[in-house]
């Protein structure tokens, strides 16, 4: 063992030198490369070994737990170096592997050591700081205060204080007597003024934290940064798919596997063959000065040296053992950050409608009251006949104001803040419940499960209380860095969305592997066999032949199953039990780019062909092979980036410990395993690899490479040995973890092979057929012997070299993305709710509409758009139909394109939600042009979470991983953040229940409308009939700012409608179209309250009087004006007026039953389920009547026993009349919002645009 370790290299570790006397480690880890110059010669081989580095000085691996999720094993540098962190999630890491261990700067390795931990972590907090600090001041506060002091609204509310008070300062100075009236209107200016300065205060406070919110959380991510550092976990384990943007850095000698966002200008990147540049980087050169730069977004291939031959290419891959370094010349996540900030989300539904609103009341309205107001007082004033000019300052300008006042948005600043933070506080604590809820999405028991229409199931959960109230609180008090509630528009965004985009795949809408769908392999009549196979969870291993005579196949399977249960390290031959599908991990990742389908084990479907744990326990491993081949020629075809793979071949040699023989197997890309194999199995013997079956082979792999597909190839051979059938330096070390690598050349015939677009065969194939007729795939299958005891290092790569030659053909499996548990129903009932559901894949037509079938998608005519150039899309939609917005597949989409589209849905009104993943960096400027977005966990991060987004409180004092920090820094746009295992449907419930809270902010905001309007409409009335002002303006504050918002709050809690997900939304465009209609809407469901209570107000008048003095009812317009009321006549207009009020607010009371739902009568949608509606008609009863009685103890109660029964029965019993006004209204709302629903339904179903025949 010692000799055998001197000629490898392999660096002892010294137990005397151990940092105090701890046990040290042994480490023997190393990785060999073998490069063959020719592949018809067995001579001119040549080896090179990596530098070995002794790294005695550490302590032992330490396994400890983190919240009983996952084990974590640390590794400690003793010697001032930096704490690292190795884990894994399925089993124990049992040391760094030497492949990650780069020489220090002053041995002889041409390795660069990159930047320390220290020097990343400063530049990046110090770029993100200068961005934050450059941001911060974009908005100053002084812009927000001017903002507000010139909208039309601020200029009438100062300007009717400041008239109250004017008036106050004249009627003091002209009454004779004591005026209590004059008090009032003081006391209404300085409420006016009040709020006047608080809803400045809200608006501007809202304005600052919205811009600083973002900023708020991207500081967060830095200080938690800080905490964590960027030295502590290293992830080894992380799986490679395009979904997950990492990358190979190197800090403190060390290699890492960060996510690129983490990554600063001057860190040195390893980059594979396959890898896509995270950002502008140049090649570091070892002999050549050659500027080589790789731009963001490029992938790194052998293409990228133009002006090198094969040969040179083949040889820099051998010197480099295919590991290439690169310097960052700028910080990745800069740009991502900076799109971030300056976010420009279009407006929402919600918003857009209330400007419209707020145009037609401000600018239409509010000046045709006022002018009305002006108008029928100056008559009044000139019919009246009074001389007197003392009651003109009143008549003209104090009632004017009271008029207009219930229709200046005094109370709403205050009502949208409470309702939006109580919205978005309900969302996000659903949003984590049915996060963490163990129970299964389930229909309702009245839904017909086949019911194309019906809703999507649904999670009983119950909301936390404390819960909702904490959050509800910290929403509305504080700055939100969490969830930007304020800047994502959350509950609006949600509740208004008709476009889902998913623009990932691999562990968002699909799982992060591929799943095994196919087996082929030859048969008995020269053909090729297939059996499908299936994910079934209720079998033994998850996994079936759906083929119910797969068993006839068994001797074409059996070489298949051992293979598959053997050429594995998921731990199976551990004894561990899979059930679930898992992946296996290699080292291969590390010399070569791979596909999903790589890293997707099958030992289950090997257990399901047979065999058993007891079959396995007589093989041992004794080495692991990796052969790639970076000039291979099927790569010169290979143009488009997502299908570039550079063909590898893994092999494993056991060992069958109780006969002594040895066996090769292996798995690997179809071009590979096709060039090395003579023969292949099927089923009675072997037979030779002819050139009909290589082609049938060929063409079945080619057929599913363009359906979405990805193809692994298994093969097998004996190995026989002379002398005793032994292999010295393979038995001399069993438990030898290194491995070995060949990397093989170019073939000479690919250079002297000519292919056309009309050639049927590949460049490959025809290389590979000229070799089988030339008799280079005949097999080596010799008998390998060995003199001596200790072979030479040139016998040990003379036998690697050959023994992955002449292998067998066993069969090949094909992978798909099958799309994740619930996802296909989920597509199906969002088109149910109007919801469009649109994929942007990065490949072509046909391997995009493969998958988006499998997703449920429509793959027919017109169904699919090849995204490369929006502004065409834009012309189209412009010049010819709408069928790009209804169509749910894009194929050959970039990033870049991508966000165009969906600022084109924008553009036309759609209201977006994007989905994709939490760690794909390019996704951050999408998230950020998108309505809302929520980002999805490719895979467990640990990221802590709470109420649904990303919360940097660090693991048990730790501080999170870097994969955790990755996500966060990606996902600094979005408002969600769900887990890997979370189902799609907690987003439609959450979208239900968004939709239920805008419904109720709808009617809410109907309701109070109508309120304010008949309010000013009463006074109008009272004025045209020589009144005097039916309420007085506190008494319109009181109403504005307390009963109406307390009614309309309390809808807000209304139960779930069932057909809530089955109906359209409206779009962002064209809002309030209908406007008339809900005028007249409005007034006949308002003018008999209206005229009821002016009739109460005229009988109050009437009858309190004792001289039943018509004066007093119609102005006093002979002697006294009303600055110069006796005292008895002052309350009898204060009772009348109390009475009136307390008439209105029971009417109200009444007509908010009617607002609870829209369309349904209150037979079918019962009010008194809302429990919380209930208490609130109480609460404002109880505040009613305490606010009469406050108003009218003072004065003289026997007033009261003037009033006739009649004028009772005609205030509380009116309603009798007005609930079947309120019904038939809604009847005819109800066929007209069904009829939007038909137009917007056929609308959404069309897919051929104009010319639809529907």
């Amino acid at each position: 063992m010692e000799e055998s370790s001197q000629e490898s290299g392999i660096s002892q570790t010294n137990n005397e030198n151990t940092h105090n006397s701890s046990q040290a480690i042994e480490n023997s880890t190393r990785f060999e490369t073998i490069s063959i110059k020719s592949s018809k010669s067995n001579t001119n081989v040549s080896t090179s070994s990596e530098t070995q580095i002794n790294i005695s000085d550490t302590t032992p691996l330490r396994t400890t737990k983190l919240q009983e999720v996952a084990e974590y094993v640390e590794l400690e540098f003793n010697n001032g170096g930096n704490n690292i962190r190795c884990y894994t999630e399925e089993e124990e890491v049992p040391e760094l592997p030497n492949d990650l261990v780069v020489g220090d700067d002053n041995s002889s390795s041409s390795k660069k050591r990159g930047l320390s931990s220290d020097q990343a972590l400063e530049k990046l907090v110090e770029v993100a700081s200068e961005i934050l600090e450059g941001h911060q001041n974009h908005f100053p506060i002084s812009t927000c205060i001017k903002e507000y002091l010139i909208s039309p609204d601020s200029v009438l509310t100062i300007l009717s204080s400041n008239l109250l008070i004017a008036f106050y300062i004249f009627g003091t100075l002209k009454s004779e007597l004591y005026q209590i009236h004059l008090t009032t209107i003081l006391i209404e200016a300085i409420l006016i003024l009040v709020i006047f300065i608080l809803n400045g205060f809200i608006y501007t406070r809202e304005k600052k934290l919205g811009m600083n919110e973002i900023n708020k959380r991207a500081q967060n991510i830095l200080d938690q940064l800080k905490q964590s550092r960027m030295d502590t976990i290293q992830d080894i384990k992380i799986p490679i798919v395009p979904s997950l943007t990492v990358a190979k850095v190197i800090r403190d000698g060390i290699v890492r596997i960060f996510p690129t966002t983490l990554l600063v200008e001057g860190d040195v990147v390893e980059m594979l063959y396959g890898d896509v540049a995270p950002c502008k980087m140049k090649l570091i050169q070892q002999e050549s000065s050659n500027n080589n730069i790789l731009e963001s977004g490029q992938l790194f291939k052998p293409s990228f040296f133009s002006d090198m031959t094969s040969k040179e290419v083949y040889e820099q891959h051998i010197q480099n053992k295919g590991r290439y370094q690169f310097v960052l010349l700028e910080t990745p996540w800069a740009n991502s950050l900076k799109s971030a900030l300056n976010q420009e989300r279009p407006d929402t539904v919600i918003y857009k409608q209330a400007k419209v609103l707020q145009n037609i009341f401000l600018y239409r309205i509010l000046f045709i009251i006022l002018a009305l107001a002006i108008i029928i007082n100056l008559l009044r004033y000139k019919i009246s006949g009074n001389e007197n000019s003392d009651q003109l300052f009143e008549i003209l300008v104090v009632l004017p104001i009271y008029a207009i006042l219930p229709i200046i948005p005094l109370a709403f600043p205050l009502l949208w803040l409470i309702v939006r933070s109580f919205a978005n506080a309900t969302l996000l604590v659903l949003f984590e419940t049915l996060q963490i809820s163990k129970t299964e999405y389930e229909d309702d028991e009245e839904v017909d499960e086949f019911d194309a229409e019906a809703p999507p199931p649904t999670k009983n959960v119950h909301l936390d209380t404390g819960a909702l109230w904490n959050k509800f609180r910290y929403l509305l008090t504080k700055l939100d860095g969490s969830s930007l509630a304020r800047s994502t528009n959350l509950f609006e965004s949600l509740g208004s969305t008709t476009v889902i985009c998913s623009i990932d795949r691999e562990g968002t809408i699909s799982s992060p592997f591929a799943s095994v769908e196919q087996i082929i392999f030859p048969n008995e009549s020269e053909d090729i066999a297939v059996l499908d196979i299936a994910e079934d969870p209720s079998t033994s291993f998850g996994v079936q032949f759906e083929d119910q005579d797969w068993d006839q196949h068994l001797s074409r399977l059996k070489p298949l199953g051992l293979n598959l249960l053997l050429n594995t390290n998921c731990g199976v031959l551990k004894g561990k039990k899979r059930a679930e599908q898992h992946r296996k991990s290699s080292s291969l990742h590390i010399r070569a780019k791979t596909k999903p389908a790589r890293q997707s084990c099958l030992c289950r479907l090997g257990k399901e062909i047979g065999f058993t744990d007891d079959a396995l326990k007589a093989f041992a491993k004794r080495k692991e092979i990796f052969t790639v081949t970076p000039c291979h020629p099927s790569l010169k075809q290979r143009i488009r980036n997502d299908q570039w793979e550079m063909p590898i071949m893994n092999s494993s040699i056991y060992e069958e410990v109780e006969q002594g023989s040895f066996q090769l197997l292996s798995d690997g890309n179809i071009e590979i395993i096709l060039d090395n194999c003579s023969d292949y199995w099927n089923g009675q013997g072997l037979h030779v690899m002819s050139e009909v079956i290589m082609n049938k082979i060929y063409d079945f792999y080619e057929n599913s490479i363009i359906n979405d597909m990805q193809c692994i190839a298994y093969a097998y051979r004996p190995i026989n040995v002379e002398n005793e059938n032994k292999i010295p330096f393979l038995l001399d070390s069993p438990n030898d973890s290194s491995e070995i690598c060949i990397i093989l050349p170019s073939s000479p015939e690919s250079d002297q092979i000519s292919i056309s677009e009309d050639d049927d065969l590949s460049l490959s194939q025809k290389v590979r057929l000229e070799r089988l007729k030339a008799g280079q795939l005949e097999a080596n299958l010799h008998d390998f012997s060995f003199d001596g005891s200790t072979p030479t290092n040139q016998e040990k790569e003379r036998f690697y070299q050959e023994v992955i030659q002449g292998q067998i053909f066993l069969a090949m499996a094909t992978f798909c993305h099958q799309p994740k548990l619930d996802v296909c129903n989920f597509i199906e009932d969002l088109n149910s709710a109007g919801i469009r559901f649109v994929y942007f894949s990065p490949t072509d037509e046909r391997e995009s509409k493969a998958y988006a079938e499998r997703l449920g998608l429509e793959t027919d005519w017109n169904s699919c758009i090849l995204l490369s150039s929006p502004d065409k899309i834009r012309d189209h939609l412009r010049e010819v139909d709408d069928i790009p917005l209804h169509v749910s597949l894009f194929a050959e989409c970039t990033p870049e394109a991508t966000r165009e589209m969906i600022k084109i849905f924008q553009e036309y009104g759609e209201v977006v939600c994007c989905i994709g993943s939490a760690l794909n960096a390019s996704n951050t400027h999408t998230f950020a042009v998108a309505d809302v977005s929520v980002a999805m966990e490719p895979t467990h991060t640990r990221a802590q979470t709470k109420n649904g987004v990303c919360h940097y409180n660090g693991n048990n004092g730790k501080g999170q991983s870097p994969m955790a920090l990755g996500a966060a820094f990606t996902t600094l746009p979005c408002g969600l953040f769900m887990h890997y295992d979370t189902s799609l449907y907690a987003l439609t419930d959450v979208i239900r229940e968004a939709r239920r809270l805008i419904n109720c902010l709808r009617m809410g905001v109907a309701f109070i409308l109508g309120c304010y309007l008949s309010i000013s409409l009463l006074l109008l009335f009272s004025y045209i009939l020589f009144l005097p002002p039916a309420f007085t303006g506190y008494q319109i504050l009181w109403v504005t700012w307390i009963i109406s918002p307390i009614l309309a709050f309390s809808f807000l809690f209304n139960p779930h409608e069932p057909d809530t997900m089955t109906t359209m939304t409206v779009k962002n465009i064209e809002h309030l179209k209908d406007f008339k209609r809900f005028v007249l809407y409005w007034f006949l469901r308002f003018i008999l309250p209206i005229l009821t209570c002016l009739l109460v107000f005229l009988g109050c008048l009437y009858y309190l009087d004792d001289n039943r003095d018509s004066n007093l009812i119609f102005g006093f317009h002979e002697k006294n004006t009303w600055l110069r009321w006796t005292n008895k006549q002052q309350w009898i207009v204060i009772y009348s007026q109390n009475c009136t009020l307390f008439i209105f607010v029971w009417y109200m009371i009444i007509l908010s039953s009617t607002f609870i739902h829209r369309t349904l009568s209150l037979k079918r949608f019962i009010p008194f389920k809302n429990r919380v509606w209930i208490f609130a008609i109480i609460i404002s009863l109880l505040l009613q009547i305490i606010f009469t009685t406050i108003s009218l103890v003072l004065g003289p109660l026997s007033l009261l026993k003037n009033l006739p029964y009649y004028i009772y029965l005609i205030g509380f019993l009116s309603p009798i009349l007005f609930i079947p006004i309120q019904e038939l209204v809604k009847m005819h709302d109800k066929k007209e919002y069904n009829r939007f629903q038909k137009r917007s339904k056929l609308e959404f179903n069309t897919k051929l645009g104009m010319h639809s025949p529907v």
